[in-house]
């Protein structure tokens, strides 16, 4: 099929309607067909890249990276995905989004520079990310890998280092169905030459075997690092240092291993820096606070493991008394029942509702498998998080927490929604 190729003069959303129809699927994995664009675009050798992987925290981890290096007065450039709203939240100069014009001309010089190699929406936009990168020349490049690791397109750099936050079930027809066959996925991107920071609690076995088989340093949470959590304050340890920092408003693993990372590069600011960062830091969908009266909160939790981490967020507000009110849509393809089952223990009143984008599932397929995890749970089905909002909104009292969360793409259209009732 021919499709009209978008110019340089052509809007963002014509370049991205052209990106979704160009490769016959929307997942390809493999690094041939990015490897020989990237080589020929000089992208490979692009310097001070760091990867980060995981099942979760790619996000906050990056974030609290990029906050702590730009606080030191370098030049970052970060790469993420999916987005929550635009496009345009994908990659960063200096914490900053980038305006239409300058993706255009990256797609369009990827377009010259590929021939006749396919690829896919999430390759293109990778190539196109580095193109960015290239052009712009940051101190540093922060690459948050898609799905996996070892097949993901971020992986033909060559970093400076490499990181895993967590390890977990997620994306199973790809990535496998245990925790050591995800791990070694993940630990794909790890090199030689270059340490690899790994975060996780319980590191599997198939990523200590691979880092050795490679020859690769290995740091790692629990062992080489170690971090607690109060009340009040986080407490940072490794074999030279110990920090009391703020309580940070992202997990505190993810500020661990970015802490962990940039020491391990020589790149970290003294104690004071870093609690003026982590005092300022909070990240975009991640009980993300949307209104004060009535409580509002969104999280893109949609996996067992971030469940699990909001769960321990609602118990502390269920342990003030508050009743804790959920609205979720999710994917089809994700773990519902397992999702469910981490959360049902902290929510009084459930909320599900129909998503109407790719994947998304229907809210009876929703009630069925929640229904599988809790008997007779209180609850109500909604056409779109839209109408749930509006519906719930008009009932809650300040004894009230609403949690909306299960997808990107449910926080966008709650944050969305937000937006247009402001």
């Amino acid at each position: 099929m021919t499709h009209v190729v978008p110019s340089q003069s052509s809007s963002l959303d014509d370049w991205l309607c052209y990106l979704e129809r160009i490769h016959p699927s929307n997942i390809d994995m493999g690094l041939t067909r990015v490897r020989q664009v990237g080589e020929k675009q000089g992208y490979t050798s692009l310097p001070n890249v760091i990867l980060i992987a995981g099942t979760n925290g790619k996000g906050t981890t990056a974030r609290c990276l990029e906050a702590i290096l730009l606080a030191q007065g370098y030049s970052v450039g970060t790469y993420a995905s999916p987005h929550l709203i635009r496009y345009n939240e994908r990659v960063r100069i200096n914490g900053a989004e980038l305006p239409d014009q300058d993706h255009v001309d990256a797609f369009h010089a990827l377009e010259q520079g590929r021939g006749d190699i396919s690829l896919t929406y999430f390759e293109f936009g990778t190539l196109a990310a580095l193109e960015v990168f290239k052009q712009k020349k940051p101190d540093y490049i922060l690459l948050e890998v898609g799905l996996g690791g070892r097949l993901d397109a971020t992986n033909i750099v060559e970093p400076i280092a490499s990181v895993i936050t967590t390890i977990d079930l997620d994306h199973k027809e790809y990535l496998g169905d245990t925790r050591e066959l995800v791990g070694r996925e993940k630990a794909g991107i790890f090199r030689a030459h270059a340490p690899a920071i790994v975060g996780d609690l319980a590191i599997p076995n198939s990523i200590w075997q691979y880092a050795e088989e490679l020859g690769t340093q290995l740091i790692a949470a629990q062992r080489d690092y170690s971090f607690e959590l109060s009340n009040d304050a986080l407490d940072y340890k490794n074999d030279k240092l110990a920090f009391q920092l703020p309580v940070p408003n992202i997990p505190a693993q993810n500020v661990a291993t970015a802490i962990t990372t940039l020491d391990t590069l020589g790149l970290l600011p003294n104690e004071q820096t870093l609690r003026k960062v982590l005092t300022n830091l909070t990240v975009e969908g991640r009980f993300q606070r949307l209104s004060e009266k009535p409580l509002v909160y969104a999280d893109v939790a949609h996996n067992p493991e971030s469940a699990r981490y909001l769960a321990a967020k609602l118990a502390q507000f269920k342990a003030c008394g508050k009743n804790v009110i959920a609205l979720t849509g999710m994917l089809q393809d994700k773990d519902q029942k397992a999702v469910f089952n981490a959360v049902k223990a902290q929510v009084d009143e459930w909320h599900l509702a129909t998503l109407s984008c790719f994947r998304g599932d229907k809210a009876e397929n929703l009630s069925a498998n929640l229904q599988c995890e809790i008997e007779s749970p209180k609850l109500s089905l909604h056409a779109s998080v839209a109408q749930g909002l509006n519906t719930i909104l008009n009932t809650m009292d300040d004894e009230d927490l609403l949690i909306v969360f299960g997808s990107f793409y449910t926080v966008a259209d709650a944050i969305a929604f937000w937006q247009n009732k402001e």
